[in-house]
């Protein structure tokens, strides 16, 4: 080792006056280097050789005389591993370099030289001069050589490595420590939590011996100087002590390490969060310094912070809603689905049609995590574990079960969001009308789970029900109405086969009266007044039908067939009033699903009061034209008459309910027509036509 205290140095900071005049009187500072025992070179930026004292002309067999003004490393032909040019750049980006060179001598001997380089600057901080110290190295022995290697690797890796260490000097420590053993403290874990003090002057006398750049960096200190030679005390909050006295407390108890989450705080006061981790390896006992491994997970901690303020956040507002919210397990489920995968099943829906008990598996597989205030209350639970860890399967009459079905192919399109109104039970078997909504988003597909909510709507679905059976009863009493406007027409259509029968009797009974009766003629006659007993009786069916109250029927019809059976209603009705009725209705229709009495009756509405509206204004000729087609895939349906069309001021109002233009109208078929309609899924609208007269319209979809 070199015997020069480092004081004895040529530095910037101990000339009495600018470098720049220092380096050019080198009578005046030769005699100092002289007495230095390395060798030291002064040179400027180009590498040209202004000092060369007495050790350097030891070292290397040239005189003073010969190397002042000569190029260093090239008279000396020094070698690196790295070149010389790259070396000198590092030199003049971080202001200092030392390693080894590989040197020749006067004599041509070569030598490893070990040397120190440091920038000398003027007082502008441009550098001005390079000044090295050289040691030879060159008959050092094999283990220290080997020694100074390991050292080299030691440092490189420290320095290297991305988490900050610290060499800790812990000298002072471990006196405190021998001096409580000394007191008969032996209990050290309680000492430590009844004496914070201690911990805090034991951090206090922890003194840095060393840390790397990534230290330097992550605690915010200009160069490690900072940091080295001060204690560990502005680096260790108070909230951070406990994980000091933890590692105290492995050091006695001879553990081999230690690793811990804690907080430091930076020379700037930013807190950081950090993974605390010292080693003491075997052979380490006795010696009193450490090292110590800070990993930074600041971002990792704010992360988990936000995830857990993040999952605060869905709880209260998961047990804040009024909407019942049900977590559900779907790990299981996912099996099920990965299992169907493997098998090649891809369309989940006619696989659930193919094996019927495809939908109970597939509830079985799902069940509650968690459910929230609200849901207790639709499902009358008193605890959450009645609900808790129960299958879907139980929840679920077999009558909901295509609403299952559909939500399952929602699902397995990946879709986030499903929603219908269904049927489930309580958990004392009630059931209850709810609005099932399903939310999968990937991020909870990803967790195994889903989110259902349901809304108990068994309030508003009865309330639906009584509307329903309201415009049902006022449907019918509309057609009771309507029936009683047709009294003559019904009397003339039932009145018309029983006058053929009676006529169709009496010419029998003459038959027979005759000596030789005409047996042919007799079965002829007979024949007939079984036809007309037939028409009346379908005639009397179809009138029982429309004043019949009975719920809403929908069946598979075709819609042409339907109003040509209408048009029978309205037969002596056209006959009276001279109506020119004309049916344009076009064929090969599609079937639509629908309660026959009630289209039924929309038509007649609609004919009759064009009829009284065409004979209110006196038309001339009066027509009446039926019309059906398919447009925009839905049948649809119009009736246009040639009267006086629809005034302008009616227009918006002639499907409310209470409106007429009749004298002695309730103002209710109209809007019974559009309810019925509407109950079908169609549309119903008016509309004056292009060539003049009413128009209205009604479409239905098709069964699909």
């Amino acid at each position: 080792m070199s015997s020069v205290p480092f004081h004895c140095k040529v530095t910037r900071r101990m000339l009495p006056m600018p470098i720049e005049t220092l380096l050019n009187l080198p009578d005046l500072l030769g005699p100092v280097i002289d007495g230095v025992a390395e060798s030291v070179i002064v040179r400027d930026l180009n590498g040209r050789i202004l000092l060369w004292n007495k050790a350097s002309e030891a070292l290397y067999g040239f005189a003073r005389g010969t190397m002042v003004g000569r190029n260093l490393n090239d008279h000396l032909n020094a070698h690196h591993a790295s070149t010389t040019a790259a070396l000198e750049r590092h030199l003049l980006e971080q202001g200092h370099w030392e390693g080894e060179l590989k040197r020749t001598t006067a004599s041509g001997e070569d030598r490893r030289v070990e040397v120190k380089w440091t920038v000398l600057r003027g007082p502008d901080a441009q550098p001005v001069a390079i000044v090295e110290y050289g040691r030879d190295i060159t008959r050092l022995s094999e283990i220290e050589l080997e020694s100074r290697l390991q050292a080299h690797r030691y440092r490189n890796l420290f320095q290297a490595m991305a988490a900050s260490f610290w060499e800790l000097d812990f000298s002072e420590v471990r006196k405190m420590l021998a001096q409580l053993v000394r007191n008969g403290v032996k209990d050290f874990r309680g000492y430590f939590e009844a004496h914070p003090e201690f911990i805090d002057a034991a951090i206090a006398v922890t003194r840095v011996v060393d840390v790397n750049d990534k230290t330097v960096m992550l605690f915010g200190a200009g160069k490690r100087e900072d940091i080295i030679g001060g204690t560990a005390a502005p680096f260790w909050p108070p909230e951070s002590r406990p994980v000091y006295a933890e590692s105290l407390l492995a050091s006695i108890n001879r553990q081999p390490n230690l690793s811990r989450e804690t907080r430091f705080t930076t020379l700037g006061g930013r807190t950081i969060d950090a993974l605390f981790t010292v080693c003491w390896p075997s052979g380490h006992d006795g010696r009193g310094t450490i090292l110590v491994g800070l990993i930074d997970i600041s971002d990792r901690v704010a992360a988990e912070q936000e995830v857990r303020a993040s999952e605060l956040r869905y709880r209260n507002l998961f047990q804040a809603m009024s909407m019942a919210l049900f977590q559900i397990d779907t790990t299981r489920q996912r099996e099920l689905v990965a299992d169907l995968a493997a098998r090649g099943i891809e369309d989940i829906a006619a696989h659930s049609d193919n094996e019927p008990g495809f939908l109970t598996t597939y509830l079985d597989a799902m069940s509650i995590a968690d459910v929230n205030d609200a849901a207790m209350r639709i499902m009358g639970a008193q605890e959450r574990s009645e609900l808790i860890g129960q299958p879907l399967t139980r929840f679920w009459p077999p009558s909901s079960y295509p609403v299952i079905r559909r939500a399952i192919a929602s699902s397995f399109q990946q879709k986030p969001t499903f929603e219908e109104e269904t049927v489930q039970y309580r958990l004392d078997g009630r059931e209850i009308h709810t609005l099932f909504t399903l939310n999968a988003p990937p991020e909870l597909r990803a967790r195994n789970m889903v989110l259902v909510g349901l809304t108990d709507i068994t309030e508003r679905e009865a309330a639906r029900k009584a509307l329903r059976q309201l415009q049902s009863e006022f449907a019918h009493a509309s057609r009771l109405s309507m029936l009683g406007e047709l009294t003559a027409s019904i009397a003339h259509e039932v009145n018309q086969p029983l006058a053929a029968i009676a006529a169709n009797g009496a010419a029998g009974a003459r038959w027979l009266s005759r000596p030789m009766p005409d047996l042919d003629e007799v079965r002829a006659i007979n024949a007939n007044m079984v036809s007309d007993a037939k028409r009346a009786a379908d005639i009397i069916a179809r009138l029982r039908a429309m004043a019949a109250n009975k719920a809403s029927e929908r069946q598979r019809l075709p819609l042409n067939r339907v109003i040509e059976e209408a048009v029978q209603f309205l037969h002596h009705e056209l006959m009276t009033h001279e109506i020119d009725l004309r049916l344009e209705l076009a064929g090969g229709l599609p079937d639509i699903e629908a309660d026959r009495v009630q289209i039924q009756q929309i038509i007649v509405n609609l004919a009759i009061n064009a009829m009284q509206e065409m004979k209110r204004a006196r038309c001339p000729k009066p027509r009446l034209t039926l019309m059906t087609l398919a447009r925009d895939g839905e049948m649809r349906f119009e009736i246009e008459d040639s009267g006086p069309g629809i005034s302008p001021e009616y227009q918006d109002r002639l499907f409310q309910s209470f409106f007429t233009t009749k004298a002695a109208g309730l103002g209710m078929g109209l809007s019974i027509c559009r309810n019925i309609i509407e109950a079908h899924g169609g549309r119903i609208w008016a509309e004056n036509a292009p060539a003049g007269g009413a128009r209205f319209v009604f479409t239905l979809p098709f069964v699909r």
